[in-house]
This record gives C-alpha cells, sequence and structure tokens, in this order.
C-alpha cells in the first residue's frame, strides 16, 4: 500500500510538472485546450468532465492570465453550465483561481461565482457551497485587496449570514467549520476598518449564532475572533452605536443579493 501510494505520489508530480511546462508555451496551450475541448464535446461520464476540470484548474494555476482568459475560461464556462452538479462543482476552485490570478478580467468570474452561491442557496446545493467556501479560503491570501474587500469578504459574510436559514444541522455545521477557516485566513490578511465593519462583524456575529447552535466546541473560537475586530472597530471608530446601523445595512444587501438572481 505504501508503495502504492508513493507511485500515485510521483504521477501527481509528474503530471502537475506537465501541465505547468506545457501550459507556459502559448502555441501548445492552444493544442492542448482544443484536445480538451474534444474530449469534452465526446465525454458522457461526468467523472471524466471532472478531470478535464482538474486539468483546467492545473492551468489556471500556470498559465499566463490573458491566456487563461482567452483558451481556459471559455471551456471552464462549458463545464460550468453543464447539467449535473458534479461537473459545476468540479469548476469552483479554477473560478477562484482565474479571479485571484486575472484580477483585470474578473467580470464573467465574478458573475459565475455568484451564479454558484445564488443556485447553491437557493437549490440547497450543499456540496457545491462546501466547494465555495474552502476555494475562497485558499485564494484569499493571494488575492489582492481590491478583491478581498470588492468580493470575496462581501461574499463569505453573504453565505454566513445565509446559513442560519438551513435546516438540516449536519449540512450547517458542515458550512460553519468552513466558514471559521474563511474568516481566519480573513483575520491575517490586512482589512480596511470600513470592511472590518460592514461585512465581517456582522458575518461574524451570524457565525457565532451558528456555532452556538451546531458546533459548540467551536464557538470560542469565533468570539475570539468577534472580540479581534471588534476591538479594531472601537481602535477606528468614534461611533461604536453604528455597529447595528452597518449590519441592518448588510442584512439589506444579502436581500437584494438573492432577490436580483
Amino acid at each position: 500500500a505504501s508503495s502504492l501510494k508513493q507511485s500515485c505520489m510521483r504521477s501527481k508530480q509528474w503530471y502537475q510538472r506537465r501541465v505547468r511546462e506545457l501550459s507556459q508555451v502559448r502555441a501548445v496551450l492552444h493544442i492542448l485546450v482544443d484536445v480538451l475541448s474534444t474530449g469534452l464535446r465526446d465525454a458522457t461520464n461526468p467523472h471524466v468532465k471532472g478531470i478535464i476540470a482538474k486539468i483546467c484548474k492545473g492551468l489556471c494555476d500556470c498559465a499566463d492570465p490573458p491566456d487563461i482568459v482567452t483558451y481556459v475560461l471559455p471551456l471552464l464556462s462549458r463545464l460550468a453550465n453543464d447539467a449535473d452538479v458534479f461537473v459545476q462543482t468540479s469548476t469552483v476552485l479554477a473560478y477562484a483561481i482565474m479571479l485571484q490570478r486575472c484580477e483585470g478580467s474578473v467580470g464573467g468570474i465574478r458573475d459565475q461565482l455568484d451564479r454558484f452561491i445564488s443556485e447553491s442557496v437557493s437549490s440547497d446545493v450543499h456540496v457545491m457551497m462546501c466547494e465555495l467556501i474552502e476555494s475562497f479560503t485558499v485564494v484569499l491570501p493571494l488575492c489582492g485587496p481590491d478583491v478581498q474587500r470588492d468580493f470575496l469578504i462581501p461574499r463569505l459574510a453573504t453565505i454566513g449570514v445565509s446559513n442560519s436559514g438551513i435546516s438540516n444541522k449536519t449540512k450547517r455545521r458542515d458550512i460553519t467549520e468552513r466558514l471559521i477557516n474563511a474568516y481566519k485566513a480573513i483575520l491575517c490578511s490586512y482589512i480596511t476598518p470600513d470592511t472590518i465593519e460592514h461585512y465581517i462583524l456582522p458575518g461574524l456575529q451570524a457565525l457565532s449564532a451558528d456555532a452556538a447552535e451546531v458546533i459548540p466546541e467551536k464557538q470560542q473560537t469565533v468570539e475570539l475572533m468577534l472580540r479581534e475586530v471588534s476591538v479594531k472597530i472601537t481602535l477606528n471608530h468614534d461611533e461604536p452605536s453604528k455597529d447595528s446601523r452597518s449590519t441592518n445595512a448588510f442584512g439589506s444587501k444579502v436581500s437584494g443579493f438573492f432577490k436580483k438572481k
């Protein structure tokens, strides 16, 4: 079993090196994407499509951003609109990496991630919601402050507030655990006082309530984070009473986000 595991690891490392090398040559990248596109056209098995999505994720990791947008994004868009939820979910991490690496061309990427969030909430697609949170947690420390402030942190707060409406406690616990990890990543980044007040504070307040109900052993962790951001607000703000107003304002934004979808 040990030798089999080592063999699999060597194969994975070889694959990653080859994808990285190939993706750095534009002409070869074009050919590789053409091959993947043909394979996708002929594929009927969702797991085969999922493998194509993972290869695209590898390309997003190492190709130049303009080439990602030109060659990889159209292929991922086809996968993201597949009828199978497994296939859609397999593209989430690749989209998150594109968000991080292609900051100048993120309009369509943000729109697709927003659709994933909206569908996950409205249709209770648990596996996709978990993948979204995990993917955002992976890329958040690597993203520029604009992407963090304008997209990732508000979306995580939206997910956190919507989590309280999930009746299945197992699913709610899964999401709560992942959100705790996401907020740990957030608090390791530089965040402006405005973002703390309008998004992180209400997101952590919702997370604290969820943790108390479905994962009480982690509530102390959330309370420590909540205390940390409250101190930052106190130090950077002369009007503590605005906390409640910011929370109400955020609630309106959450409602608006789902109504417009």
